[in-house]
């Protein structure tokens, strides 16, 4: 079969590999795969992680059962031909955070896309271990590929516990950002977007924030002037970060309402610098970080089902796995803000 395989930064290749045949989990035919920004991130060279090279990326799954052992069909409940999804950490099952239902951060798993072959390829392995999720027959092919990052998004809601009365500040409209909008709508008294660009300001709007703050126009205490509700004096109750701009997180700090709450969901190139009086003394803040999403996929596929989450909107470019290049590198402009690949 065909498959992209990383070697290394800046070398992803098409190549040819042996199809797999587990003797346990199930194989699946990729329908299609979604670019993420920790997939342009290995590609550039710049992520926090230490990979081993080569591998097969991708962990924005969205296939077919081509076939599956008796013991994962009664676990996940699908069979030959049902359309899937699964979660990227394939967690051990056993440790004290995944008996906690935290299977996000177990420690003796490995991850899809990395430490296990991914879906930039015809075909890919589920183990048995991983946590597999149907996903509706008749769900479009771009809106079934944004499940794992409208997830993200469910989870990096649910870690700013949201209430009705709660101002809150969203910061990096890419596709879980974008996906955040959708979910956090209704669930809060104003929802502000955070971008960096006027064009990105604009499709925010167009999935339900209240406001714009655009970071690209505006010195850093005019970014907080903005974000400051005049009525009642005050910053956000919420902010959540999904850019991984440390510039972004800065301003969520100067910008919360004392008492308020920080969300980091980014993946950091550097480190920020914190100033913990900020977070202690002068506003006791809590910092919340977000990893995955544990137990958020059904929510997720519902959403994506419904059209809160918006995958219209934001799965704006589709690619074979040749043209795997075009999707990983840096695109000029604001055009381009999912894309996916299509075996």
């Amino acid at each position: 079969m065909k498959a992209v395989v990383a070697h290394g930064p800046g070398d992803f290749r098409i190549e040819a590999v042996a199809a797999p045949s587990p003797e346990a989990g199930a194989v699946i035919e990729v329908e299609a795969a979604g670019v993420c920004a920790a997939d342009r991130m290995i590609w550039r060279g710049d992520g926090p992680w230490v990979l081993s090279f080569p591998f097969i990326p991708g962990h924005e799954i969205l296939g077919r059962v081509a076939s599956i052992d008796d013991r994962s069909a009664e676990r996940w409940r699908v069979g030959p031909g049902d359309r899937v999804t699964a979660e990227v950490m394939v967690p051990c099952r056993r440790c004290r955070l995944c008996r906690a239902g935290r299977t996000n951060l177990c420690r003796f798993g490995t991850h899809l896309g990395s430490g296990l072959p991914g879906a930039f390829a015809e075909r890919m392995a589920l183990p048995p271990e991983a946590v597999v999720h149907e996903v509706p027959a008749d769900l479009p092919v771009a809106a079934a590929a944004l499940v794992e990052p409208a997830a993200c998004a469910v989870h990096a809601v649910r870690r700013a516990a949201l209430e009705p009365d709660d101002v809150v500040a969203i910061a990096g409209i890419g596709s879980v950002g974008a996906a955040a909008l959708g979910v956090a709508t209704g669930r809060c008294r104003r929802l502000l977007a955070v971008v960096t660009s006027p064009e990105r300001g604009e499709l925010a709007l167009a999935l339900g924030a209240d406001a714009v703050v655009d970071m690209s126009s505006s010195t850093p205490a005019e970014a907080v002037e903005a974000l400051v509700d005049h009525s009642g004096g005050a910053g956000p109750d919420v902010f959540v970060d999904c850019s991984g701009s440390t510039r972004a997180v800065e301003l969520g700090l100067a910008a919360l309402v004392p008492g308020g709450r920080l969300v980091l969901y980014g993946v950091y190139r550097r480190p920020a610098t914190l100033d913990l009086n900020v977070v202690a003394e002068h506003k006791e803040l809590d910092v919340r970080g977000g990893h995955l999403a544990p137990g958020a996929f059904p929510e997720a596929i519902e959403l994506v089902r419904t059209g809160v989450i918006d995958a219209a909107r934001i799965v704006t470019h589709r690619h074979p796995l040749g043209d795997v290049r075009a999707a990983v590198e840096e695109a000029p402009g604001a055009g381009r803000l999912k894309a996916i690949l299509v075996p």
